[in-house]
């Protein structure tokens, strides 16, 4: 009996021991793998619970799992970026600069007409995708004479939208696309007679990508009214100096798609 006192104290010893030696280390260990868990499957948002777990050992390491994912969502939201930056202006390159010029066949001094025999009559394709339908704001500069135009609709001062040339002795200046169909004259008067004045028309023409744009400037007598009072279109070629003739030079400002 007496041994048997001694035995049973030191079994109760040594297992007592092992009690209190074995949990703590457990309990750390369980939250630690917690906490990279917590860090994994965290969203985006989270990417500082991630960096948290990674401090409490290599579990956390799962916790950088979660920071990936994170990636991937910025990624796709910077593709999404990508495509909103398209350059929209490139749709309009094949018309931009254009210049309709109708110059007289010999300088005319201070008379006010000369003869003419350049005729513009080009067209051009305008880029971009069929499917989609594009805002060109365009700025057109020159020196032109007076020509009356019937139906259609007058947009502001020697601007017309749709109609048809009135006068068959006057200068006639236009741009027509195939898509939406329509034609805008440039140099629209109630009058004619022998003046030249400068346009500047900004606006803002509706064209579908690959529409065909047309350019027409005729002299349907081949005698222009000419640049008598030697009018300069400020920042445009031939300036300083005055162009002997009519011209205009069309700039595209911005290009924009259409609201669906």
């Amino acid at each position: 009996m007496r041994i048997s006192l001694l035995v049973v104290p030191s079994m109760m010893v040594l297992l007592a021991c092992g009690s209190d030696a074995d949990p703590p280390h457990d309990q750390a260990t369980s939250s630690a793998t917690g906490a990279g868990g917590s860090g994994g499957g965290a969203s985006t948002s989270v990417s500082t619970s991630a960096s948290t777990s990674a401090t409490s050992g290599g579990v956390g390491g799962a916790g950088g799992a979660g920071g990936a994912g994170g990636s991937v969502e910025t990624g796709g939201g910077g593709g999404a970026g990508g495509s909103g930056g398209e350059d929209l202006l490139a749709a309009a390159d094949s018309i931009d600069g254009f210049r309709w010029e109708i110059p007289c066949d010999q300088d005319p001094g201070n008379s006010d007409e000369c003869a003419t025999s350049t005729r513009v009559d080009e067209q051009r394709t305008f880029g971009g995708s069929p499917d989609t339908l594009y805002h060109v704001t365009v700025r057109l500069r020159g020196v032109v004479e007076p020509e009356t135009y019937r139906g259609g609709t007058p947009d502001g001062m020697h601007f017309r939208v749709g109609g048809s040339p009135d006068n068959p002795t006057y200068n006639v200046y236009s741009i027509s696309v195939s898509d939406p169909a329509e034609v805008y004259y440039l140099n629209d008067s109630p009058t004619v007679g022998h003046d030249t004045f400068i346009i500047d028309h900004t606006k803002t023409i509706p064209v579908r990508g690959g529409a065909t744009v047309s350019f027409l400037g005729e002299d349907p007598n081949n005698i222009s009214i000419a640049n008598f009072k030697h009018l300069v279109v400020e920042g445009v070629p031939p300036a300083p100096e005055p162009f002997i003739g009519q011209f205009i030079q069309l700039d595209v400002q911005s290009v924009e798609k259409a609201e669906p």
